[in-house]
Parts: structure tokens; C-alpha cells; sequence
């Protein structure tokens, strides 16, 4: 098990990343401060863009552009303000926990929550990470119901302005952040799920983490390979979106391999 000055040291380097370094606050949320990074504002542009410019059109056609380039920056809105209700949902159920967040940081691939200390109780970590994803999906329901009923029973649905489509778009985008963040891979919530299932059957922290990591590199390389066809055969952007999503984990999960590797080493 790790001691409070490794715990510091991995905090520390989090805290130092290029993630931390350029963003700013813009407020707090449950009590706990929120940064925005310079990244989430590429992606608010190339979503609101990718939306009013191609999307929308070809699914609403006949509408102002105007009409588009809202919907797109509404859009564009929902997913930083999903993100931000994942990361919050974790952040309550760690205070439950004892444990505050020091802050919440949103940036291009999601969002990152930074905690003083690892949780290293395999119970409150499954239910500390598995809340995120719950959050997600329970937001990505209840905007398939109201996108189905305004669309079953006609209710505001105006041709100028079809409200429907932003809740199709929380629906699925929700669904996809619910979806990647159970994927097994570490630091993401279903490795750290992974993670505590193995430590609490191993009784290894470290070991855990370190066996965690390795299963969540190959499905990293999986997803790396899987972006590159996607992105040859069907969609350019959409592959190698996904492959930039790979990328980033693969460098996170080195980043933790590296210094559990180190702490494995001095016991």
C-alpha cells in the first residue's frame, strides 16, 4: 500500500500536468472548484461546427443557418455540463466518504477529478467510480424519454427550431460517456472498478492497479486499432477522434504504471 508521501507525489504530478497548468476556474459546484481547460474549448468549437455545418442540415433540411449554429452551441453546452455532472456525481459520493475533492478540471477527453489521497477500499471505490457512469446513463434515459415524447406526441416540435434534436444528441453523447468510462481501463471508472474487484480478492493494492493497467493497455491498443479502421472506411473524423481518445488513455495509464511500478519496487 502506498504511504501519504508516494500518495502526495502522485497528486503532485497530476497537479503539474500541462491539464492542470492551463485552465481556469469558473466556479464551484457542490463545493468543490471547477476548472475549465483551453482544450474544452477546441472541442465546444469543432462539436457546435461539426453540428450546424453537417449534421443538422442533413437531418433538418430547409432550416436558417442561425437556427443550426445555436442548436450546435446548445449542443456543444450539454456535453461540457454532462461531464460536469459525472465528475460531481463522484464528488458526492466521496464526501460521503470523508473525501473532498480538490477540484474538478474539464478538458477535450472529459474530465478529471483531483483527490488528496487514493481510496484504497475496494467497496467505496467500486461505488465511488461506478457513480459517474450511473449519472451518465441516467441523464442519457431521461432524454430519451422526453426526445421520444415531444417526438410520439408532437409536443414543441417547431419546424424553425427542432428542440428534439438537442435532447437526441444529451441522449446518445451521455450514453457514449457512460459507455467509455466502464471500459477497463485505468484511470478511467471501470478500471478503477477492475481495480478494487482484484484488490479485494488479491489483498494487493499495487499489485492490482499494476494488473489493472496492463488489461487496460491492450483494450487501449484495441480501441487505437479499431479508430484507425473507422476512420479509413467510415467516418475520417470519427476515427481518428477515437484514436486520440486511445492515445491519451494509454499515456495516462503509463503515467500510473510508472510510479506503482516504483512503489512495488520499495516494499
Amino acid at each position: 500500500m502506498a504511504d501519504s508521501k508516494n500518495q502526495k507525489f502522485l497528486s503532485d504530478t497530476n497537479e503539474e500536468s500541462w491539464i492542470s497548468r492551463y485552465s481556469i476556474s469558473v466556479g464551484r459546484v457542490a463545493g468543490v472548484p471547477v476548472y475549465l481547460n483551453f482544450s474544452s474549448a477546441f472541442i465546444f468549437i469543432l462539436i457546435a461546427w461539426t453540428l450546424s455545418s453537417t449534421i443538422l442540415p442533413n437531418n433538418y433540411p430547409g432550416l436558417v443557418q442561425s437556427t443550426y449554429i445555436i442548436i450546435g452551441l446548445v449542443c456543444a453546452l450539454t456535453l461540457l455540463l454532462s461531464i460536469l455532472l459525472h465528475e460531481v456525481a463522484h464528488s458526492v459520493i466521496a464526501a460521503r466518504y470523508g473525501i473532498k475533492f480538490q477540484k474538478i478540471t474539464l478538458f477535450a477527453f472529459g474530465g478529471i477529478a483531483l483527490i488528496p489521497d487514493e481510496i484504497t477500499v475496494p467497496k467505496k471505490e467500486i461505488w465511488m467510480a461506478f457513480v459517474g457512469p450511473l449519472m451518465s446513463f441516467i441523464i442519457s434515459g431521461l432524454s430519451f424519454l422526453l426526445w421520444f415524447t415531444f417526438t410520439q406526441y408532437h409536443i414543441f416540435i417547431l419546424h424553425i427550431f427542432p428542440i428534439d434534436a438537442i435532447f437526441f444528441y444529451i441522449t446518445a453523447i451521455n450514453f457514449v460517456i457512460g459507455f467509455f468510462n466502464l471500459l477497463p481501463i485505468f484511470p478511467c471508472d471501470g478500471g478503477r472498478i477492475l481495480r478494487s474487484i482484484l484488490s479485494y480478492c488479491i489483498h494487493d493494492h499495487i499489485t492490482a492497479t499494476l494488473s489493472t493497467i496492463r488489461i487496460g493497455m491492450i483494450v487501449s491498443i484495441c480501441l487505437l486499432i479499431t479508430g484507425g479502421v473507422i476512420g479509413f472506411k467510415f467516418t475520417f473524423i470519427g476515427g481518428i477522434w477515437l484514436m486520440l481518445v486511445a492515445y491519451f488513455l494509454m499515456r495516462g495509464s503509463k503515467m500510473y504504471y510508472e510510479h506503482y511500478q516504483y512503489l512495488l519496487s520499495r516494499n
